[in-house]
C-alpha cells in the first residue's frame, strides 16, 4: 500500500504501508480491511466516512487525522503521535489506544461500544453529546475533560491522572478514584449550587 492508493471509494484489503509519507490527504468513503500502517507521517489526513476493521496503526504521526462518521470495529493505535484525532459522530467497537500521545481527541455525538486507552497522554479529550457503553482510560493522563451531554452507561478514567473536567456534573455514571473525586469536590459543588465551608 502507499499514499497513491488512499483515495475515495478505495477499498485496501490486507495491506500494509510502511514508512509511508501521507502528506496532506483527502478521501472520502475508504475502507480498511485487516491493514497495517507503521511507521508512517502525516500532514493533514482526512477520510471522512472512513469503515476500518481489524486495522493497526503503529509508530506512526500525523498532525491532523480527521475522520468524521468513521465505523471502527477491531483495531489498535500504538506509539502514535497525533495532533488532533477527530472521530466525531463515529461509531467504535473494540478498538484500543496504546502508548500514544494525542494532543486533541474529539469523540463528539459518537457512539462508543468499546474503546480502551492505556498509557497515552491526552491533552483535551472531548465527549460532548456521546454514548459511551464501555470506555475505560488507564494509565497516563487526560489534561482537560469535556463530557458535556454525554450518555454514559460505563465510562473508567479511575486509573489515569485526570485534570480539569468543564461541566463536571456531566460525569453522570463515569466511574472516578477517591482522589479524583476530592479534587473535583468543588467544581461539582459549584456546579449543585452548594457553598462549601471551611
Amino acid at each position: 500500500m502507499n499514499a497513491a492508493d488512499m483515495v475515495s471509494g478505495a477499498v485496501l484489503e490486507q495491506r500494509h504501508l510502511d514508512g509511508g509519507m501521507l502528506g496532506d490527504v483527502e478521501a472520502h468513503d475508504v475502507e480498511l480491511l485487516e491493514c497495517v500502517v507503521s511507521d508512517t507521517q502525516g500532514g493533514e489526513v482526512r477520510l471522512p466516512n472512513l469503515r476500518i476493521t481489524g486495522t493497526t496503526v503503529l509508530g506512526s504521526s500525523v498532525a491532523t487525522f480527521a475522520a468524521p462518521g468513521a465505523r471502527v470495529v477491531a483495531g489498535r493505535l500504538e506509539g502514535v503521535r497525533v495532533g488532533a484525532l477527530l472521530m466525531d459522530g463515529s461509531d467504535i467497537s473494540v478498538h484500543r489506544i496504546a502508548s500514544s500521545r494525542i494532543d486533541v481527541l474529539s469523540l463528539r455525538d459518537a457512539k462508543i461500544r468499546r474503546l480502551e486507552i492505556v498509557d497515552c497522554r491526552i491533552g483535551l479529550l472531548d465527549l460532548g453529546g456521546s454514548r459511551i457503553k464501555e470506555f475505560t482510560v488507564e494509565g497516563g493522563s487526560v489534561g482537560e475533560l469535556v463530557p458535556s451531554r454525554a450518555m454514559v452507561e460505563g465510562f473508567d478514567v479511575s486509573a489515569t491522572e485526570l485534570g480539569r473536567v468543564l461541566e463536571p456534573g456531566a460525569l453522570r455514571g463515569t466511574t472516578l478514584s477517591v482522589a479524583q473525586a476530592m479534587t473535583l469536590g468543588p467544581d461539582l459543588a459549584a456546579h449543585l449550587g452548594a457553598i462549601v465551608v471551611d
